[in-house]
């Protein structure tokens, strides 16, 4: 007798029979809690003896073994699933391989020291390559949390998307998940640069579109948090905001840890260095004339 099952992150599911529709409802049979996941995203047919898979006309697609789907494919042994940010893994087995289990696995990846799943050939947080696994990087049982896996090429996808149709909401509330994992990856000093620059670049996007400086202040204060130097685009990012409210005094709080040497400046990032300079001087307080202590140079 043959089984069907479908491992997401530690839980590993039956395919009874039937179909299986999986999304982001608590409608779902298989409910998965990521915003890039539409509400009813797929469903898997189990009919005489075969799997089918079909996306439900998804807003972010799925993709099996890395290539986009549109329409309805069988599934075959250790297929990989990909919905959003989520990968799943289907299984066929005989009844003698079958053993119930709800539990595997996790491996810390060896740069970002982040917990995933056993089984991807690369970190989803870091996209770090696997190749031999050392035994303090595997982790048995359940007892290390997951955290989030949030890709950035599916973030920039999704970002590139919503903000030219205007779905700023959408954007926002996207945004908000990928800064959270940014921030805890600052505090625990993990922080990739390329990572961060990833989320600055659609954060400062988003504040031009809305005029908003939320997270333009976001933005200056995440590279302060993270003592480290904006990169240039993110700079040009910056300068093409520096009206919005607010900008100048984060500006002068990222300067001020630059100044203070708390901040390793390499070659590379002399430049940016001198730009962020030159852009708060443009927005220093010009002499105050008699009885005057307004900046009118600031928003």
């Amino acid at each position: 007798m043959v089984r069907f099952r479908l491992r997401f992150l530690l839980q590993e599911h039956d395919l009874p029979p039937g179909e299986t529709i999986l999304g982001r409802s608590p409608d779902c049979h298989i409910t998965i809690e990521d915003p890039l996941i539409s509400r009813q995203h797929a469903r898997i047919v189990v009919e005489h003896g075969v799997v089918t898979f079909h996306d439900l006309g998804s807003r972010n697609g799925s993709r099996i073994n890395g290539r986009p789907i549109s329409g309805s494919q069988v599934l075959v042994d250790q297929d990989r699933v990909r919905l959003g940010a989520q990968e799943l893994v289907f299984f066929r087995m005989e009844t003698s391989q079958f053993a119930p289990r709800s539990t595997g696995a996790m491996r810390l990846c060896g740069r970002c020291k982040t917990p995933f799943p056993e089984g991807p050939l690369v970190c989803p947080h870091c996209g770090h390559a696997v190749t031999a696994v050392r035994e303090e990087e595997t982790v048995p049982g359940i007892s290390v949390p997951v955290r989030r896996a949030w890709i950035a090429q599916m973030f920039g996808d999704f970002m590139d998307r919503a903000l030219p149709q205007g779905k700023f909401a959408e954007a926002d509330r996207i945004l908000r998940r990928a800064a959270e994992e940014a921030e805890e990856r600052i505090a625990a000093g993990e922080i990739d640069p390329a990572y961060l620059a990833r989320i600055a670049e659609y954060a400062l996007k988003l504040a031009l579109l809305k005029r908003d400086s939320q997270w333009v202040g976001w933005v200056l204060d995440a590279y302060r948090r993270a003592k480290k130097i904006p990169p240039a685009p993110t700079v040009a990012g910056l300068e093409r905001v520096a009206d919005l409210p607010g900008f100048y005094e984060a500006l002068d709080r990222l300067l001020s840890v630059c100044h203070a040497d708390d901040v390793p400046v390499g070659e590379q990032d002399a430049p940016q260095l001198a730009a962020l300079e030159a852009l708060a001087e443009q927005g220093a307080t010009p002499p105050a004339a008699a009885g005057t202590t307004e900046d009118p140079s600031r928003p």
